[in-house]
């Protein structure tokens, strides 16, 4: 993963391109990876990750590891075309 700018530009155009939603987390649990792929960076989160599960209120779980989990809950709430 590279800096904290660049990943804040991907987190973006996929909130942007609709891939990741624009919504707070119902229930979000953290712990160590179980292999499933990071709706972010598309790569498995590893048992050495921290892997975070954000359920939603409209239904359905996203997986994050924790790094991008941190940006996409910090980026989408200002997220929108004009910026």
């Amino acid at each position: 993963m590279g800096d904290q700018e660049d990943l804040l530009a991907v987190i973006r155009q996929r909130i942007l391109a609709g891939d990741l939603p624009k919504e707070h987390c119902r229930m979000t649990w953290y712990g160590p990876g179980q292999g499933a792929i990071c709706v972010a960076c598309r790569l498995p989160i590893t048992p050495e990750d921290v892997e975070v599960e954000c359920d939603l209120a409209r239904g359905g779980t996203l997986r994050f590891h924790r790094r991008w989990y941190e940006i996409w809950s910090e980026a989408w709430p200002a997220c929108d075309a004009r910026t």
